[in-house]
């Protein structure tokens, strides 16, 4: 399935770290076009969800590379445009994913806010979220992961 087909048909995404501080980093991104098109816009009928480990990760990242004013202000339009699921309700499965796969806990959260909301999960590449491991969590917790460029 497309990417661009999921981002039609889906009403509800979850998306990780990178791929939010790729599009507010202006990385040259092939998903940014359909991130503008679809969800950081007016009209966008998709609901975005996260967590705030992924809030914590953006604001420091943001904050080493671009100072703490560009944080705080990406800080406060993502804060407009994301809906923040408590962890009291993700720390369970997000535990489970960690248990079994050695993967960044941010991401056992992602994940497990995915599986919470059953929506997908776009990531950027990364070395830990491997093909075999995606399929594996994929088998293991019936989740929609997708890598996105």
């Amino acid at each position: 399935m497309s990417i661009e087909k999921i981002l039609r048909e889906s009403r509800s995404l979850v998306l990780d770290t990178s791929v939010l501080l790729g599009y507010f980093m202006n990385e040259e991104l092939s998903i940014i076009s359909l991130l503008d098109k679809y969800i950081f816009n007016e009209d966008s009928l998709l609901t975005l969800y996260g967590h705030n480990l992924l809030m914590t990760e953006i604001y420091y990242i943001l904050c080493r590379v671009k100072g703490i004013s560009e944080a705080e202000n990406v800080i406060n339009t993502v804060e407009k445009i994301i809906n923040i699921v408590d962890e009291s309700w993700l720390f369970k499965k997000a535990g489970q994913i960690k248990c079994k796969y050695p993967i960044a806990l941010s991401d056992c959260f992602s994940i497990s806010l995915g599986l919470f909301q059953n929506c997908p999960i776009f990531f950027l590449e990364e070395r830990e979220l491997s093909r075999d491991v995606i399929q594996k969590l994929t088998r293991d917790f019936n989740c929609k992961i997708y890598i996105v460029s």
